[in-house]
C-alpha cells in the first residue's frame, strides 16, 4: 500500500520510520524539499512538493496512492484550508480513498471542541468528512504525548513547555487540579504502528479510533518518575483550577496554555476502556503499547535511543 504522509514534522517522521516496516511504501507532501528526508536514516524518502492551494495539482500527486495520513499542526484557518484541499482531491483520484485527519488529541468523540477552543478547527474538518461518503476516514485519539517523559535526546517531539505539567529540566511537575484525574497517554511510535495495522485493516473505520498506551493519573506518573526515573527529588505541587481560569489570557499562548491545562481535569483525555479494548483487538491486535515505566527503561538504558 503506497500511503501519503502530509507534513514533516514529529509525527511525519514517526511514520516513515514505522510505516514501511509493516510493508507501506511512503511518499511525503511537503510545502519545500527536505534535505533530512534524502538521509538513509529516513529513506530516502519520495517528496512531492505542493502549497496545498491547488485541488487539480494534489489529485495528480495522490492519483498512485492508496490512503493518506496527515500530520499538519496549525491552529489557524490555514489547517481547515489544507484538510478540505486534501479530502477534495481524495475523493477525485482513483484509490485514495482512506483518510486521517490530522488531530491526535483526547476523546473528541465525547467532547467536541467548540467555537472558543484553539482546536476548533479539528471539529470543522471531521464534520466536512461526516458530510460525506466518498472517503472512508476516522480521527485518531491518543491523549497526552507520552514522549514528554524522556530528556529531549531520546524523544523526536521538541519541549511542551509549561503546558505539560512534568518539566525534566527543573525536576518539578505542577499538577492541574487533584492530580487523581484518569487520562490517556501513548507514545508517537506506538501511535504510528496502530495506524501502520489500521491502514490496511479489512474492517470498516469508525470515526474516531482510539490508541492508547496507559491511562494514569498525574500523581501516578510523578511516582514513576520518583523511582524508575530516578527522580527522587521530583518537586510536587498543585495548582487549583479556579487559578488556571483565572489566568491572565493576554497573548495567544496564554489562551492556549490554559485550554491545555484544563484538558485533564475536564475529562476530555479520559477514555472508555471499552473502545480502547475494541479498537485495539480489531484494527491492531498485534501492536504492543508501552506504558510510561517502560519508555522512561529505555530512555535509561540508551540516553540515544529514540523511544
Amino acid at each position: 500500500m503506497r500511503v501519503a504522509v502530509v507534513g514533516t514534522g514529529s509525527f511525519a517522521k514517526h511514520y516513515i520510520n514505522e510505516l514501511p516496516v509493516a510493508g507501506h511504501e511512503v511518499v511525503v507532501l511537503t510545502r519545500s524539499h527536505k534535505e533530512f528526508l534524502d538521509d538513509k536514516k529516513w529513506g530516502p524518502v519520495e517528496q512531492r512538493i505542493t502549497d496545498y492551494s491547488s485541488v487539480p495539482q494534489l489529485v495528480e500527486l495522490l492519483s498512485d496512492c492508496d490512503a493518506l495520513v496527515s500530520t499538519i499542526s496549525d491552529l489557524s484557518q490555514t489547517y481547515v484550508d489544507v484538510h478540505m484541499a486534501l479530502i477534495a482531491a481524495c475523493k477525485q483520484t482513483p484509490k485514495c480513498k482512506r483518510f486521517i485527519p490530522s488531530g491526535y488529541g483526547g476523546n473528541a468523540e465525547d467532547f467536541r471542541e467548540g467555537p472558543s477552543s484553539l482546536f476548533h478547527h479539528n471539529a470543522v474538518v471531521r464534520d466536512a468528512l461526516l458530510a460525506q461518503t466518498e472517503l472512508e476516514w476516522t480521527a485518531v485519539c491518543i491523549g497526552w504525548i507520552m514522549d514528554h517523559v524522556v530528556p529531549s535526546g531520546n524523544r523526536i517531539h521538541s519541549d511542551a513547555g509549561p503546558v505539560f505539567p512534568l518539566d525534566l529540566h527543573t525536576r518539578a511537575i505542577t499538577i492541574p487540579g487533584s492530580g487523581n484525574d484518569a487520562f490517556t497517554m501513548t507514545s508517537v511510535r506506538d501511535l504510528a504502528k496502530a495506524v501502520a495495522q489500521l491502514l490496511e485493516s479489512p474492517e470498516k473505520w469508525r470515526p474516531y479510533t482510539f490508541v492508547q498506551g496507559e491511562e494514569t493519573t498525574w500523581l501516578k506518573l510523578a511516582k514513576v518518575m520518583k523511582t524508575t526515573g530516578d527522580m527522587s527529588d521530583l518537586k510536587i505541587s498543585f495548582e487549583s483550577l479556579d487559578h488556571i481560569r483565572d489566568q491572565k489570557k493576554d497573548s495567544f499562548f496564554a489562551v492556549l496554555t490554559t485550554e491545555v491545562k484544563l484538558f485533564v481535569p475536564s475529562g476530555a483525555f479520559k477514555f472508555d476502556q471499552a473502545k480502547v479494548q475494541r479498537d485495539r483487538a480489531e484494527f491492531f491486535p498485534n501492536v504492543h503499547f508501552r506504558t510510561v515505566t517502560e519508555l522512561v527503561e529505555t530512555a535509561k538504558k540508551d540516553a540515544n535511543a529514540i523511544v
